[in-house]
């Protein structure tokens, strides 16, 4: 499939217009995502933790036709993993047997400080001179101090998405080009992989060790027909 098409085939108002591929950069600062999904729903960070490539194919359709208009597919070329391996070690194989590549951020202060962020950005500033174009740089992390990198990115014309879990700054939201809603990627991307019964003891276990006692708040269920994507940015 070609890359460029015929403007006329993209809805009018679409800032891309001529795009049948969108190209896209994958970051995922896995502590800060997980201990947050941990918090509302134990089961879903175990999807998010053990199966990856469900909810990366989820996202290589979300807000398609809203962002770009009708007939354009996404395609993450890169993918990359920031993972802290004395905490998170089980989650490294089933990241990297989904294709990405892991980056191992020990803890480099008492307090548990990772180098993370300055990991992520600098590969954000590399890729931007990248020899394949990314259209799209997608950043799974409710971290503040991304917000100077999101303005960066507009700033060279780059579109950017971001899971943010729990409360994200409003500073944050408003630099992204778009924000992938909290519930909808629960919802969506990993409730369907759940947990089968049976193993409803072992998922309560891994989440014990994480999460304090009274610390968990359950997630509201959704609406059965409420079965389409985020129709628009928050």
């Amino acid at each position: 499939m070609a890359r460029f098409s015929d403007a006329s085939r993209a809805p009018e108002g679409a800032r891309f217009t001529n795009f049948d591929e969108v190209y896209s950069a994958l970051y995922v600062d896995f502590d800060n995502i997980y201990t947050r999904i941990l918090e509302a729903d134990p089961d879903a960070a175990r999807a998010f933790g053990f199966s990856p490539y469900r909810w990366v194919r989820w996202i290589e359709n979300h807000a398609l036709r809203i962002l770009y208009g009708d007939g354009v597919r996404r395609r993450i070329l890169k993918r990359t993993c920031y993972l802290n391996p004395e905490r998170y070690r089980e989650f490294r194989n089933p990241f990297i047997r989904s294709a990405f590549q892991v980056v191992d951020c020990p803890p480099l202060t008492s307090r548990g400080k990772t180098s993370t962020d300055i990991h992520l950005v600098m590969d954000c500033m590399d890729d931007l001179s990248h020899s394949t174009h990314f259209d799209e740089f997608i950043i799974l992390s409710g971290d503040a101090d991304f917000t100077p990198l999101l303005i960066r990115l507009q700033e060279h014309a780059r579109r950017t998405l971001v899971l943010s879990v729990g409360y994200s700054s409003p500073a944050y939201a408003a630099a992204a080009s778009w924000r992938i809603r909290e519930d909808w990627f629960i919802q969506q991307a990993l409730r369907d992989d759940r947990a089968p019964e049976g193993e409803e003891e072992s998922v309560a276990s891994h989440a014990a060790r994480f999460v304090p006692q009274g610390a968990r708040a359950p997630l509201a269920e959704a609406d059965e027909d409420d079965d389409d994507p985020c129709p628009g940015n928050e």
